[in-house]
């Protein structure tokens, strides 16, 4: 009689550790070309890797390149090298937290993304800008057009790899 009371009780605490993780919606996806923090842990990309999930409350800091945040709507928040912030969920918006250094936003359309600085929401004045924290900032004229359209596509072409990847099913031959 105990021991089925304790296998109810394991069972019963596997089903809310299941629930809860699924209840924790994925707010973004996060790529770089090289090594970042992620959750306070190092992770290297790789080919078959080259997106790593955000959950609400990740932090991420990005390494010797930028990293970009894809965010569902197709918007981007991207850190500078040696910059740092976290992702989370306001009022069933995604939110984005710039800690130290710079970030660059591209957004499909204004509120796409809750944008905030040192706890403080910021209103950005167009679609496209940047977020400066101070400290971290990087050289100036890194966010120039050619190196951020190279950034942004060499996310995508990293996400494409990915789902191309993932989809492929090779048959038994090959």
């Amino acid at each position: 009689m105990i021991r089925t009371i304790i296998d109810i009780g394991r069972i019963a605490l596997c089903f809310l550790l299941v629930v809860g993780l699924v209840a924790q919606g994925q707010v973004a996806l996060v790529s770089s070309d090289s090594a970042f923090i992620l959750r306070g842990s190092s992770v290297n990309p790789s080919a078959g890797v080259p997106n790593w999930p955000l959950l609400p409350g990740d932090t991420i800091q990005a390494g010797q390149t930028p990293v970009t945040i894809t965010f569902p709507d197709g918007s981007t928040v991207i850190l500078a090298p040696g910059s740092s912030g976290r992702v989370g969920m306001v009022n069933g918006v995604p939110m984005f937290q710039l800690d130290s250094g710079t970030a660059h936003f591209t957004l499909k359309k204004k509120g796409a993304v809750v944008l905030r600085k040192a706890g403080n929401v910021v209103e950005p004045q167009d679609l496209v800008g940047e977020i400066d924290f101070g400290g971290n900032k990087p050289p100036a004229g890194w966010w120039t057009a050619k190196r951020t359209t190279g950034v942004v596509v060499g996310a995508a072409g990293a996400a494409a790899l990915g789902i191309g990847l993932a989809q492929r099913n090779p048959s038994p031959s090959q």
